[in-house]
């Protein structure tokens, strides 16, 4: 019978061929946990050949798997596309000939949604101005609406949970900027969160073509090979430590049943992204044995959590608590968390199908 496996992958969205992009695997054997490889790639592709030869996998991956709630809706009245299935194989579509025409029709879709919703011009020169008045009483020119604060939802809900313990973790995928010279909207990084959401989602639709059965959490349930997005922020804590600090951390934790070989601490001491994906992978495997229960497996949630429309479109993701909201008991069901070293903060308010302005 063969082992089930669990890998992080660091992302990279950039052009090939790849400098950060690191595929990290561990096996449990008994009461040992072993970190097997640390292997950085070159292109896409090779995550699809490895994930191609597995047969049971908990995959992480550190982009995010879907868009906000009125983006996606945006979308949908555009007849685009109306479920998450329909996202990817969509945006594979688009990427399939050359990756950065396709993204550039995502970006498109993104200015369009960003318009539709603006301050007027009045609202943009009194934030601007703080309420001063102009110097004289003539008729002021309208400021272009590319200028002007959009006031569109850019955050999915998981991601405000984490932003309000860290507000600075996580930039929206919906971050484009207008650029005067080119006179379009761009993304300003090659690495940009949401050209690596729009790259990463073509991936998850590769990875279906290839393993039809494989989940795409949480918008299938748990499967033999299952691909959750996963935040490498909540796991700041030992990937800010000094090597030699990491050096110490490891040989403490051989006597907790931790083997990492020597080429996986190489990779980790000089390279940030290695490191990164090493201690998310850690992250997962802690929740996944308990061991850190202020993360939950995916194992814990329940059939609600599945059947919630916001759930199914705007995804979830590793390890953050969720509350089910069940109006026929008119109360909160709450899935139990012990009250010590909650490091994750949890919803405090009812998933609904429409994003409440917060």
């Amino acid at each position: 019978m063969s082992q089930k496996k669990y890998v992080t992958i660091g992302f990279d969205a950039s052009r090939e061929p790849l400098d950060e992009l690191f595929w990290v695997e561990a096996v449990i054997e008994g009461s040992w946990t072993t970190i097997t490889t640390c292997d950085r790639l070159r292109s896409r592709r090779e995550i699809v050949e490895r994930v191609s030869e597995l047969d049971s996998a908990l995959i992480g991956v550190d982009f995010a798997c879907s868009f906000p709630l009125g983006f996606l809706e945006y979308v949908a009245s555009q007849k685009i596309a109306t479920t998450h299935k329909e996202l990817s194989k969509k945006i594979r579509q688009d990427l399939k000939k050359n990756t950065d025409d396709g993204i550039r029709i995502w970006i498109e879709l993104m200015a369009a949604y960003r318009e539709s919703n603006v301050e007027t011009s009045d609202q943009t020169r009194a934030r601007i101005f703080r309420g001063n008045q102009h110097p004289d009483n003539r008729r002021r020119p309208e400021i272009p609406i590319v200028e002007r604060r959009t006031l569109v939802e850019r955050f999915r809900r998981v991601e405000r949970i984490l932003r309000r313990q860290q507000p600075e973790a996580l930039a929206t995928t919906l971050g484009i900027r207008y650029n005067k010279l080119t006179a379009r909207y761009e993304y300003t990084e090659s690495n940009a969160r949401g050209r690596a959401a729009i790259v990463g989602i073509a991936l998850l639709e590769q990875l279906r073509e290839v393993k039809p059965n494989i989940a795409i959490w949480p918008f299938d349930k748990p499967a033999a090979i299952t691909v959750t997005e996963v935040f490498s922020k909540m796991f700041d804590e030992k990937i800010r430590l000094s090597n030699d600090a990491l050096r110490e951390y490891f040989d403490s934790e051989e006597d907790n049943a931790l083997h990492i070989p020597k080429e996986v601490r190489d990779q980790v001491y000089a390279h940030p992204k290695a490191r990164e994906t090493v201690f998310t992978l850690l992250g997962i495997l802690s929740a996944e044995r308990r061991e850190d229960k202020s993360l939950r497996p995916i194992r814990d949630y329940r059939d609600g959590f599945y059947e919630n429309p916001e759930i199914q479109l705007e995804g979830w993701a590793y390890g953050i608590g969720y509350k089910e909201f069940r109006p026929d008991v008119k109360k909160i069901v709450t899935i139990e968390v012990p009250s010590e070293s909650i490091s994750v903060p949890e919803i405090t308010e009812p998933i609904i199908a429409t994003t409440p302005q917060e």
